[in-house]
């Protein structure tokens, strides 16, 4: 007897172990290169190796230090990815129960009795308790399991890449804002240097050195650069109200600082930059997790053509007198086994099983073209660093050239030796290039954020 017990119950542990039918788990190829082609050149600051010592490290400027922050605690889209992890886990913990017993109470009474007066009513209680389990033989529902456990991993994966872009977006907005206003500052310093023109063209009318076609011209000079001010006012408008929708408040904005090349630190990379790399962006892994969530679910697909046993046993009790509801000559006991074995559903498991590899497939592509997308975004951040700071020093030398001819072009008009034309060309060349100057600044500063974000940094506080 001892033996046939040591038997069965070797047989339980045996049957309740599962054997998993889904695929083994490969990542796919790498569909890019080994390595970027990182430049040696001087502009590009290098490093022993990239590390993503966090925003807070990156950012200089404390205005957008502090911005973050505010973001981070108010913005509805990363309250809603957070949420969709907090849905995920519970999605998981709901599947997850299926593959343990399954224990139930229940109790009740009834009452009958005839229609007549003469027959009394009666009283039945009754008291139960039902145990079920199913032998998950083929892994189907821990494939289940797992799949929706890949996929809690991966909303939180995608909470990530939403920290990550809000950080990104504030940023870039906050800089825009400090574009427009440094715009604006340029452009009503030119049209007081415009008004003194006016001013001075005026009074060389009145002496006779000029005539009114140099007036006129210094007159819509000054209507162009209003003009422009007024340009430059609705784009601080828009840029002001684009911050303030990422924040997700209304606080008060930001002060105008001017634009400065430490307001971010350069992002240091290695000579040899492996494309390696971009596994650790947190769309990548929610790609990988999604694909092995996909796998499982091929899993669960195969263990459908196989029969499935729930084990279903209970205790219950009834009477007509609640005393004596739970005495032994009240109370029965069952075991019920059951085992289903599919025969025949029109082809469903097939589908299923084809639907699920499909998927798989899918998931392969994304995860594939993440990567992809990726390294074109590093790529693209690490050939404009090289480009910009070339443009930028090119126009900064031909600003220098600008205010020296333009102070030239002045003296020459006050000796007429020139017509007023030339000093407005030049004044025209000399403000268009400030112009291009920050705006050329502003594109290093997102193209250096976005060489950033394209690495996986700014998830780290």
């Amino acid at each position: 007897m001892f033996t046939l017990k040591r038997l069965s119950l070797s047989l339980l542990l045996l049957l309740t172990g599962c054997v998993s039918l889904a695929p083994d788990y490969q990542r796919p190829a790498n569909p890019v290169p080994q390595q970027f082609s990182v430049s040696h050149n001087s502009l590009m600051p290098a490093g022993e190796g990239y590390q993503d010592a966090g925003w807070r490290h990156f950012f200089v400027d404390p205005q957008v230090i502090r911005l973050i922050g505010e973001a981070l605690n108010n913005n509805r889209d990363l309250r809603m990815a957070a949420l969709k992890v907090e849905e995920a886990r519970a999605q998981f913990n709901v599947t997850d129960a299926d593959r343990y017993p399954q224990l139930n109470a229940s109790s009740g009474i009834a009452y009958s009795g005839g229609l007549k007066s003469d027959k009394p009513t009666t009283q039945q209680y009754d008291a139960g308790l039902a145990l079920s389990y199913e032998l998950d033989f083929f892994g189907k529902l821990k494939n289940m399991s797992d799949a929706d456990r890949q996929n809690y991993f991966a909303s939180e994966e995608a909470r990530r890449a939403v920290h990550i872009l809000l950080v990104s977006d504030v940023s870039q907005r906050y800089f825009s804002q400090q574009l427009a206003y440094e715009q604006r500052r340029i452009a009503r310093e030119t049209l007081k240097n415009y008004q003194q023109a006016y001013a001075f063209v005026e009074q060389q009318l009145v002496t006779g050195s000029t005539n009114v076609l140099a007036l006129e011209q210094a007159r819509g000079q000054i209507e162009s650069t209003r003009a422009e001010i007024a340009k430059r006012e609705g784009d601080l408008a828009q840029a002001s109200n684009a911050l303030q929708l990422v924040l997700g408040t209304y606080s008060a904005l930001p002060a105008e600082k001017g634009m400065h090349d430490g307001d971010i630190m350069p992002v240091k990379l290695p000579p040899n930059l492996s494309s390696e790399i971009l596994l650790q962006r947190p769309d990548i892994m929610e790609a990988e997790y999604l694909l092995k969530a996909a796998d499982a679910n091929i899993g669960a697909a195969r263990a459908a053509f196989f029969p499935s046993i729930t084990l279903t046993s209970g205790l219950s009790a009834s009477s007509t007198e609640l005393s004596s509801l739970f005495t032994p000559a009240s109370g029965m006991w069952n075991f019920v086994p059951k085992i289903d074995i599919p025969i025949f559903n029109a082809g469903r498991n097939k589908a299923n099983l084809k639907l699920a590899e499909i998927r798989q497939q899918q998931s392969v592509v994304n995860y594939q073209q993440k990567i992809q997308n990726a390294f074109k975004e590093v790529a693209d951040a690490l050939a404009l660093r090289v480009s910009i700071g070339q443009q930028l020093e090119a126009q900064q030398r031909y600003l220098a050239s600008l205010q020296i001819t333009v102070q030239r072009a002045r003296g020459l008009y006050s000796s007429g030796a020139v017509s007023y034309i030339e000093v407005l060309d030049a004044e025209r060349s000399l403000f268009s290039t400030q112009q291009n100057i920050l705006d050329l600044i502003y594109a290093r500063q997102v193209n250096e954020i976005t060489l950033f974000t394209a690495l996986g940094g700014g998830w780290v506080e």
